[in-house]
């Protein structure tokens, strides 16, 4: 009796220490307001001088616009060339390059992209986090992402930036 209370307490204690993270290789997920977004498809292109990583699934679709195509930190909102953006499953569009509407709220778009390294593979890849808050054009619709990650996303070129 003993042995199979051994044994039961072995294989309980087996299943319940298993390792829950699973890692994905490419990545593109976040957090959009409050609850889990990853994307099932994922792209990067050096265009326009600076890099364009993009992300989606399906029916919404995340970009991310730097005006430089090095490693750093780039500022978003404000005069800033430095873009995040959003389309929705409805075909609404945020950016980080539109205002709040004043009666909405205080609180500007903004948010920051991080370039943490670009590999030297074939296809070169492109790491990085960001986070943003962003708005509809007329400045009325919200939306925020945060703890964001794009991981050894391929530079394979061809995006085109949404328009708002």
């Amino acid at each position: 009796m003993q042995r199979f209370i051994v044994l039961i307490l072995v294989v309980f204690l087996t299943l319940s220490c298993g390792d829950d993270v699973q890692f994905n290789d490419p990545a593109f997920q976040a957090n959009k307001g409050g609850e889990y977004w990853k994307a099932l498809f994922y792209a990067s292109d050096i265009d326009f001088g600076g890099f364009l990583v993009e992300g989606g699934n399906n029916i919404e679709t995340v970009q991310l616009f730097t005006f430089n195509d090095t490693r750093g930190t780039f500022e978003l909102g404000g005069d800033s060339e430095n873009v995040a953006i959003f389309r929705d499953a409805n075909g609404i569009v945020y950016s980080t390059a539109n205002q709040p509407d004043p009666s909405l709220s205080v609180y500007p778009a903004d948010g920051q992209i991080i370039v943490d390294d670009i590999s030297n593979t074939d296809p070169k890849t492109i790491r990085g986090t960001f986070w943003f808050n962003a708005y509809t054009a007329d400045g009325l619709q919200y939306i925020n992402f945060n703890e964001g990650v794009f991981y050894n996303i391929p530079l394979i070129g061809g995006l085109e930036i949404i328009q708002n």
